[in-house]
């Protein structure tokens, strides 16, 4: 699927294209101007040889009428050849009458009719040749005059190449500083955007808390506003379905037990035919209990739970000896042994939240755990925080696999029996407590050790 163009390249395409043609109309503007101009001056340059050869006519005919004009105006117009070799410069001048003074006499088809002592212009070819024509009328003791300067457009042409040079260089590099100072102003104008999408590219998954408009244009306020409404539903839907959810499971928490109650008294009652099937029930109960009990705890656990615990100092040692006494007929039962390396250290947190992390983690344990084996609970200072241990000698969780059992409902394959929120439930408590939680094998590469660090302590 091709790549929808950003917003900055839509900017820079609308404002480079007008600007490139506004530039582009106004090089070719000065071009035409310059050559413009530097055509005029050549034209009067031109004007100036006519005029200087009615001069020397007239100083001509001042010495005496039998002179050679013609001769004398040649080596004028030699002279002033010699000033641009590149180009020849040709003249005629003719009598009212028709006689020619001197001069090119082809050159007289290109005469025109002119007022006096004014030059009148105009373009001829000849020989495949291009020429630039100067007729100038002129009243002169000899009578009226028409003398017609002639001169190759060679030099004039170099001067347009030149001049067009000289107008496009500038004006391309006028263009490049302008798209420069375009794409500058584009990226500068998408700051503020860009440093709102890199706050919400930042932010957790679970937060959904208002973008801050805060310091941007006014253009962006009203889509930032759009956003922050958008969040905020969001943020009242993830509400109601924790409330759901929350509400649920304890609505089906207080039931659950009393049936639990009623078939522990009524196995005890029970003929012996029916006592296994009342404890395969029972049993299953419990289970049901367990997973609807949990199930409360991770709605409860969550950033946008109902009801969001201040968190406060909780001694971890404490926290230790309180679950000794809750799962230490647990772990009779299963044979296994409930050893403790509990240093005092206080982390700030909210204590049920903690309570139940720490209870799925030896539940989890304890249920892994072979007979005859040790489960050891741990805490203690860890650099400027604190860490919480729980170790087994069970199976362990294989390093590939480590990531998903943190996912609701994963179970491992092979396994049975268990809801698969346990170590889930954890690893949101660690979260909403700026812990990292790990896994790794146990001491001497057996069985699983689970630590939960804590940033900082309380």
């Amino acid at each position: 699927m091709r790549a929808a163009p950003t917003l900055r390249r839509r900017l820079a395409h609308l404002l480079a294209w007008p600007l490139l043609a506004v530039l582009a109309l106004g090089a070719v503007y000065d071009y035409v101007q310059a050559l413009r101009r530097a055509q005029d001056d050549q034209d009067l340059a031109l004007a100036r040889v006519a005029i200087a050869l009615a001069s020397r006519l007239d100083v001509d005919a001042d010495d005496g009428l039998q002179d050679d004009f013609g001769l004398h105006l040649s080596r004028t117009v030699a002279a002033m050849q010699r000033a641009e070799p590149r180009d020849r410069l040709a003249f005629f001048v003719r009598r009212a009458d028709g006689s020619a003074v001197g001069g090119d006499a082809g050159l007289a088809k290109w005469i025109q009719a002119s007022p006096a002592d004014r030059a009148v212009f105009a373009d001829a070819s000849t020989g495949g040749e291009a020429w630039r024509v100067a007729s100038y009328a002129h009243e002169s003791s000899l009578g009226p005059l028409q003398i017609l300067v002639a001169e190759t457009t060679h030099r004039r042409e170099r001067l347009a190449r030149r001049l067009m040079l000289d107008t496009l260089v500038p004006n391309v590099m006028l263009v490049m500083l302008a798209l420069g100072g375009v794409l500058a102003g584009v990226r500068v104008a998408m700051q503020p955007l860009e440093r709102v999408s890199r706050r919400i590219a930042a932010r957790d998954a679970d937060d959904l808390g208002p973008v801050p408009v805060e310091g941007l244009p006014g253009e962006l306020t009203p889509f930032a506003g759009t956003i922050n409404q958008l969040l905020d539903r969001v943020r009242q839907s993830a509400a109601h379905e924790q409330a759901f959810l929350s509400n649920a499971a304890h609505q089906l928490r207080t039931p659950l037990a009393g049936i639990q109650t009623q078939l522990e008294l009524a196995e005890g009652e029970a003929p012996p035919a029916l006592r296994e099937r009342l404890g395969a029930v029972r049993a299953a109960l419990r289970r049901l209990a367990r997973s609807t009990h949990q199930m409360l705890a991770l709605a409860r656990s969550g950033p946008q739970a109902v009801q969001a615990d201040e968190l406060e100092p909780v001694d971890l040692a404490s926290l230790l000896e309180a679950a000794a006494n809750d799962w230490l007929d647990t772990a009779l039962a299963a044979g296994v042994e409930l050893q403790f390396d509990a240093q005092p250290v206080k982390v700030r947190g909210s204590p049920w939240l903690l309570r139940e992390a720490l209870a799925n983690l030896v539940h989890n344990a304890l249920d892994h755990a072979p007979r005859g084996s040790t489960v050891l609970l741990g805490c203690g200072p860890a650099g400027e925080g604190a860490r919480l241990t729980v170790e087994d000698q069970g199976p362990g969780i294989p390093a590939d696999e480590r990531a998903r059992v943190l996912e609701r409902f994963y179970q491992r394959p092979g396994r049975q029996g268990g809801s698969g929120l346990g170590l889930s439930i954890v690893n949101e408590v660690a979260r909403r407590h700026g812990a990292a939680l790990s896994l790794a094998d146990g001491a001497d590469g057996r069985g699983l050790r689970v630590s939960l660090d804590f940033p900082s302590r309380g």
